[in-house]
């Protein structure tokens, strides 16, 4: 090996203390480099080169940002490959095995979407939805499954701790059967799926600003298509196994449509007179749009317009809702 300064094959190994700048942190490592017997300065070496550029990584990993045993934990959390996990984040099966190896630092974005996934496993059906395009029909359908199964097992906003009323679910426990309910009354003739997401957002929010608190206690998140329940497939799958509702894919030119349609009578004994009149109302309103139209309306709500994508939206904004 060569001295790119002064020309010498003389060299030597030493360990080498030196601070380094990433992303605006100091990060300080110390390994073994190769320096010139002549003048001293450091001298080219692959080897024990990358040994100290992933040092280096490791470290602002492991102090600042994810470390590649944590994506990996996580990844395995939801059993899925590297290639259906890369395209659940967006990004490269390649940069994900080099984040996992610790060879690479996340990017902005995907730090933000690992450490989203990190505080709530749930937002992975976000994602998914999100970037439904990218997959293939066997793909989508494999990566939905073991979502589905992952959160089955974890049973995510299955109930919701009186302690944990807030603003994001009306102030409202969590009750699962106006949940399956109201899905049933708007799906009683048939409905699109993009529809009925709509149709349940607004039929919550319109019975807050009249009294304070939800119908179902469900919380909302902003996604590409609008207001949707949180883990939206888990409760439409869970309909669907349990045959309160069947789903009917349709195909209209370049559209993949998702009829679903109820298989039961919905109880209206479990709504009062108050509920009953807002989930009319909103059926009655809605009753011409289709799902862009009612996507496209949404998308004019404050809330919708004020809150960060994938965050839950607060039901404060329900006030804010008067075309209707």
């Amino acid at each position: 090996m060569k001295c790119d300064n002064c020309s010498s094959n003389n060299t030597y190994i030493k360990e080498f203390s030196k601070k380094y700048n990433v992303k605006g942190k100091e990060i300080e490592v110390i390994t073994k480099r190769r320096f010139c017997s002549n003048c001293h300065n450091l001298v080219y070496d692959d080897e024990l080169d990358s040994i100290a550029s992933n040092e280096i990584i490791k470290k602002y990993n492991n102090k600042y940002g994810i470390s590649g045993d944590k994506i990996i934990e996580l990844r395995n959390k939801y059993n899925l490959s590297q290639e259906l996990f890369a395209k659940v984040i967006g990004c490269a099966k390649k940069t994900l095995i080099s984040y996992e190896k610790g060879t690479s630092i996340p990017n902005d974005t995907n730090t933000i979407i690992l450490n989203s996934l990190f505080a709530d496993p749930g937002v992975i059906e976000i994602l998914i939805e999100s970037n439904k395009d990218q997959y293939s029909d066997k793909e989508y359908i494999k990566i939905r499954q073991r979502i589905v199964d992952f959160l089955n097992q974890n049973k995510i906003n299955d109930d919701v701790d009186s302690d944990n009323l807030n603003e994001f679910n009306g102030y409202t426990p969590l009750n699962i059967d106006k949940v399956i309910n109201m899905i049933l009354f708007f799906a009683k003739d048939g409905v699109l799926k993009t529809k009925l997401l709509k149709e349940m957002f607004y039929s919550d929010f319109l019975f807050f600003k009249q009294t304070g608190s939800s119908i179902t206690g469900l919380e909302y998140a902003k996604i590409i298509y609008g207001p949707v329940p949180n883990n939206k497939d888990f409760i439409l799958d869970n309909c669907i196994n349990n045959s309160y509702i069947e789903e009917i894919v349709k195909y209209n030119n370049d559209y993949e449509l998702h009829n679903m349609v109820s298989l039961k009578e919905y109880n209206k004994n479990i709504f009062n007179n108050e509920e009953l009149d807002v989930l009319n109302k909103v059926k009655l309103f809605f009753k011409d749009f289709g799902s862009k139209e009612i996507a496209d309306f949404s998308h004019e709500e404050k809330g919708y317009i004020e809150t960060t994508f994938s965050k839950n939206i607060s039901y404060d904004y329900a006030f804010d809702i008067d075309r209707l």
